[in-house]
């Protein structure tokens, strides 16, 4: 009786190793089970993102470019701000194309995609959508030191040479202006030039865009700058850049595409510029001011 009795000890004993070993394996395999499924969220999400950036959209930004400096003028901080928060907001990646103005509007009418930095006219509303103003930007009136005049009005700028972009245009009622009262001489887009063309008194006036309200923070950019990008051009004894009081326009600045080509990208691209312009995450824009 006594051997049976260790006999069956025995097998109880086994029988419980066995029950134990298999519990130890199963609260093993419930640990791997939670690791697992506690990291399929980060995975999924690491995933999520790697994808997302993957799937966006690229899109073509025709823009303005200087193509007589090196390196080329860069964007200003509002104009790098609007299109960060347009194509945050659209899910999209632009890619820059740059051209001199009148190539731009060339190709923008041709078809080549989507561009910014444009002002409205009747005469290009005519085959572009335009979107609604992105921010405003300064039409200031740069002169030498010892030829300043009063201005207030277009009219005072009357039997003035006046240096402007060839191919810009700052709207309707200045291109009406310019047809009837205003000398012009267009240039390229070269500050240098334009600049040592004001010291030379081969112009009277240069228009200069900025997005900065106040002129004599213009005028010390200008005249920080000229050394910089015209070393070989010293300045006049006595003689620096100067910026008039009053500006001639506040120039309203849009993203447009050939009518035809529109497929709904101007009205997404409003909804997220009414959004920004909200929130703050764009420079409000005030109409009554032009």
């Amino acid at each position: 009786m006594q051997g049976n009795s260790e006999t069956g000890s025995q097998s109880v004993g086994k029988i419980i190793a066995m029950i134990l070993k298999k519990l130890t394996k199963l609260r093993k395999l419930s640990w791997h089970r939670r690791y697992f499924l506690s990291t399929l969220p980060l995975l999924f999400s690491s995933s999520a993102s790697v994808w997302a950036a993957e799937l966006r959209k690229q899109v073509f930004l025709i823009v303005d470019s200087n193509t007589t400096n090196t390196p080329q003028i860069p964007f200003n901080p509002v104009f790098q701000q609007c299109v960060a928060y347009v194509e945050k907001e659209l899910q999209v990646q632009f890619e820059y194309r740059r051209y001199p103005w009148t190539r731009l509007l060339q190709n923008l009418n041709e078809g080549e995609g989507l561009a910014f930095g444009l002002s409205k006219t009747k005469e290009r509303a005519q085959t572009l959508h335009f979107s609604i103003p992105a921010f405003g930007t300064f039409i200031w009136l740069v002169v030498r030191s010892d030829q300043t005049f009063p201005f207030s009005r277009i009219a005072d700028l009357q039997g003035k040479t006046v240096s402007m972009v060839r191919g810009s245009t700052y709207g309707d009622e200045f291109d009406k202006a310019k047809a009837g009262l205003l000398l012009i001489e267009d240039d390229v887009y070269s500050l240098p030039s334009r600049l040592k063309k004001l010291l030379g008194k081969r112009t009277d006036v240069m228009l200069f865009s900025h997005y900065d309200p106040d002129p004599r923070k213009v005028e010390a950019m200008l005249n920080k700058t000229m050394p910089e990008i015209a070393p070989d051009t010293p300045m006049p004894l006595g003689v620096t850049f100067k910026v008039l009081d009053h500006y001639l326009f506040v120039d309203y600045i849009h993203f447009a595409i050939l009518a035809s080509q529109d497929k709904g990208i101007i009205e997404q691209i409003n909804k997220a510029i009414k959004k920004g312009q909200q929130d703050g995450s764009m420079p409000a824009v005030n109409l009554s001011r032009r």
